[in-house]
């Protein structure tokens, strides 16, 4: 095995942080303009968003309570925020562990500016040889499709049965790695989001499920 490719969010950090610190910086900016509670009103985001999810999260929060305010500009400010975000804590151990034995590579989906301000936030960029932002390189990119991960073994010269694929998401991670001949491990999370699974995509189990990142060494040597 010569490779490691990562996937991002939920993967190395847990995404509920992202949205958390976006939905933060929109009850600072409302919070500051209407002179009114931060604490309520971020609790009265978290509450519609838990109650029903984050689609429409910014138009129930400014029926409800009567802001004048443009959708597009809460939007705004929730994707161009400097996140406060964190690795778990395993995270930065494993990184540290296979940085210097193995090639690692870094494949994430998602709008380019975000998903880089994520990577800058959680100062990982030295671990990686490679970083894939799927939205560079447009919509044939985004995961399932195997073409990131044929890019990444390209690049880092490797051939498919000696690369390994970590990440979480069935319904995305794990098809492309495993029709290529890559080897898979699935890092359970509690919360398994089901946004992929909701659009019909096809559920592909990874090779191997960890309940954490302290179980992959395991695997990596073991399996």
């Amino acid at each position: 095995m010569k490779t490691i490719i990562f996937d991002l969010d939920n993967t190395l950090y847990p995404e509920k942080t992202y949205v958390q610190s976006g939905f933060k910086a929109v009850a600072r900016y409302l919070s500051d303009k209407y002179d009114c509670n931060f604490d309520k009103l971020f609790s009265k985001i978290m509450d519609i968003f838990n109650r029903d999810g984050r689609g429409k999260v910014f138009d129930k929060l400014v029926n409800d309570l009567n802001f004048n305010e443009e959708i597009s500009t809460l939007v705004y400010i929730y994707r161009y925020h400097f996140p406060d975000i964190f690795l778990y804590p395993e995270s930065i151990l494993l990184l540290d562990n296979l940085k210097n034995n193995y090639k690692l590579a870094l494949i994430t989906d998602g709008r380019a500016f975000v998903q880089k301000r994520k990577v800058e936030a959680l100062n990982i960029e030295n671990y990686f040889d490679v970083i894939v932002f799927t939205d560079v390189l447009g919509e044939n990119y985004w995961k399932p499709s195997p073409e990131p991960y044929k890019l990444v073994l390209n690049m880092l010269d490797c051939d498919a049965k000696d690369a390994y694929y970590i990440g979480d998401d069935p319904y995305k991670d794990f098809k492309a790695p495993k029709n290529l001949g890559m080897n898979s491990i699935q890092v359970k999370i509690e919360d398994e989001m089901d946004y992929w699974k909701k659009r019909g995509y096809e559920r592909v189990d990874a090779d191997f499920q960890v309940d954490n990142l302290n179980e992959i060494l395991g695997v990596l040597y073991e399996g």
